[in-house]
């Protein structure tokens, strides 16, 4: 019963207080705003094709499940890269 030195141990994470919870959705939402920020009308593009690389790179790399909603890396990739496809399309390519 001896476990490997090199194997991770994964500890709970304790419960967070009501105003961490806050502080940490709006932490993400302050990263959001930054990069919108910075990359203006792209934003929506660049952070779909951002998700659709890392999402395809986790599969590619054992990862079989996600926290998000549709639990499945590569079917999330692939939603995010059309959404990248269609607004490129949209902005771009109606002629």
């Amino acid at each position: 019963m001896n476990a490997s030195p090199s194997a991770p141990t994964e500890t709970p994470a304790a419960p967070l207080s009501r105003g961490a919870a806050f502080e940490k959705l709006a932490f993400t939402l302050c990263k959001i705003a930054t990069f919108a920020l910075f990359t203006g009308r792209f934003a929506l593009p660049l952070a779909a094709l951002g998700a659709a690389t890392f999402f395809a790179l986790a599969h590619l790399s054992g990862k079989r499940d996600t926290r998000c909603v549709f639990k499945h890396p590569l079917l999330i990739a692939a939603f995010w890269g059309s959404v990248a496809v269609v607004w490129a399309w949209w902005n771009f390519g109606r002629g």
